[in-house]
């Protein structure tokens, strides 16, 4: 039987191994599969207002994103799923988990996200709030999360 498990936890509140697993996944899609050249590693994974949100499937780091809380927006970033474990909803449950601890606090959400998955986090109820924009030599579009409709929590 497949063990999941999904944690949210603040840099301090992290191991170092956890935050290795973490940042290997990332490294071996958006460097490695992307090939996107950037610095990966920010002084945002550190910051005491990021959430890092990750699954484990059998103790192995298979889905990631970090959930930035400061400022007047929230922001998600670094959204991931290892190659082998796409299409099995880790990311989706990850994205729900991020917008659960965003939405008490009362402020949009803000993501960047790769142009051709624009429909994909429309299901989530984000909007395109701007024009496409390179970023690190990718198409990506400015989305926006305002929060679940009144309906959804009746």
């Amino acid at each position: 039987m497949t063990d999941v498990q999904v944690f949210a936890h603040a840099p301090q509140e992290m191991t170092a191994i956890q935050m290795q697993k973490i940042l290997q996944v990332r490294v071996a899609v958006f460097v490695a599969e992307q090939q996107i050249i950037c610095e990966e590693i920010d002084d945002l994974d550190r910051a005491e207002t990021t959430v890092h949100i990750w699954l484990e499937v059998d103790g192995n780091v298979v889905s990631v994103l970090r959930l930035l809380t400061d400022g007047p927006v929230v922001r998600i970033g670094r959204v991931v799923t290892a190659a082998a474990h796409r299409r099995r909803g880790h990311s989706e449950t990850l994205m729900r988990q991020a917008l659960d601890r965003a939405a008490p606090t009362g402020r949009p959400v803000e993501i960047h996200a790769q142009a051709y998955l624009e429909a994909w986090y429309g299901k989530f109820g984000f909007e395109r709030t701007g024009p496409n924009f390179l970023e690190e030599g990718i198409d990506h579009v400015l989305m926006t999360w305002r929060g679940y409709p009144e309906a959804a929590h009746s």
